[in-house]
């Protein structure tokens, strides 16, 4: 027998003893126990798998569609510069009848009407060209106070998009502690003791993020929807005096129903 076919026949040996000692040793193992599926988990147990941090969280997501609706009713255009009031004073105006203009102001409740009344306090018959300086800031004044107050609510969504990440931080650090409190007790080998407190942490951080996510959103939509609206009326204001300035014949009094005995009279 040559040299090469010993080593042959010896490869083959030794191939055959690996396989059968392999075989051995698989049917000699205990058979591993089968991986149960995961089971759909419901939003409920979601909420619940947060933990305490989800308290907190949900208190901001009831506050964000709170602010939502609220400045939803409050910060739009129609409700803050109505067309059909601003149509109503551009004819006033342009007819030269002060005293009505000032009676209709005064009658709607609306940042437009009330702005340009304060301005109105300052018109005097006698010189409307010259109380023009007084008139614009006075309703500037007006104007900013106003947009102070429709912001206030506003500027509260911004501070749920800060506020709502830090506590699902909050919450994944508590669960984190836990975890690793767990792996300290002898649990390293062992993740479904570690899957409670991880779960915990993950949830807890996705809830924090998508409720800022939503309330940024929100907050910059109607911060640009505030921003438009003050746009808008400082432009009607703008032609409301501009009509006034070039009258000068109409007057006015703080009581419409004194206005025959206050002619020429600054209000």
């Amino acid at each position: 027998m040559s040299t090469r076919t010993r080593f042959l026949v010896a490869v083959a040996a030794v191939v055959a003893v690996g396989a059968a000692c392999a075989w051995a040793q698989a049917a000699g193992a205990p058979t591993p126990p089968p991986i149960r599926e995961a089971q759909n988990k419901t939003m409920m147990d979601l909420i619940r798998s947060g933990g305490w941090a989800m308290w907190p969280l949900g208190a901001c997501s009831v506050l964000t569609v709170g602010l939502t609706i609220l400045n939803f009713q409050r910060v739009n255009l129609r409700r803050m510069v109505p067309p059909a009031i601003v149509a109503q004073v551009r004819a006033v105006a342009g007819a030269g009848d002060v005293q009505q203009l000032w009676a209709l102001v005064n009658s709607r409740d609306c940042l437009f009407c009330r702005a340009l009344s304060a301005g109105l306090r300052h018109f005097r018959a006698d010189d409307p060209a010259g109380c023009r300086a007084k008139m614009e800031a006075a309703i500037a004044e007006t104007a900013g106070q106003e947009e102070a107050q429709y912001g206030f609510y506003v500027n509260f969504l911004a501070l749920l998009t800060s506020m709502s990440p830090m506590w699902g931080l909050l919450g994944t650090v508590s669960g984190m502690i836990g975890a690793f409190s767990k792996i300290g007790g002898g649990g390293m080998g062992k993740p479904e003791i570690l899957a409670k407190n991880i779960s915990e942490a993950l949830v807890c951080t996705a809830t924090g993020l998508l409720i800022a996510i939503c309330a940024m959103g929100f907050y910059f939509l109607y911060r640009n929807i505030l921003n438009n609206v003050m746009k808008q009326s400082e432009k009607y204001f703008t032609e409301v005096l501009d009509t006034l300035s070039g009258a000068g014949h109409a007057e006015f009094a703080a009581d419409p129903a004194a206005a025959g005995g206050a002619a020429g009279q600054r209000l």
